[in-house]
C-alpha cells in the first residue's frame, strides 16, 4: 500500500512538473520579463542607445 502511495506522489510531481516547465517554456519563448514597462519608454530607451552609439562611433573617427 505504502508502495502505491509513492508511486501515486511520484507521477503526480512529474505530471505537475512537465507541465509547470511547459508553460515556462512558453513564457520564455514570447520573450519572458520585459526590462520597459511600455511602448513609449521602450522606444526611448532604443533612441538613447542608438545617440549613445552614434556619439561613441564619432569619437573613435578623431
Amino acid at each position: 500500500m505504502e508502495a502505491l502511495v509513492l508511486i501515486g506522489g511520484f507521477l503526480f510531481v512529474a505530471v505537475l512538473g512537465y507541465y509547470v516547465v511547459g508553460r515556462f517554456g512558453q513564457f520564455l519563448d514570447k520573450g519572458g520579463i520585459s526590462p520597459y514597462w511600455d511602448a513609449e519608454e521602450e522606444e526611448a530607451a532604443k533612441k538613447q542607445e542608438s545617440a549613445a552609439a552614434d556619439s561613441q562611433s564619432h569619437k573613435d573617427t578623431y
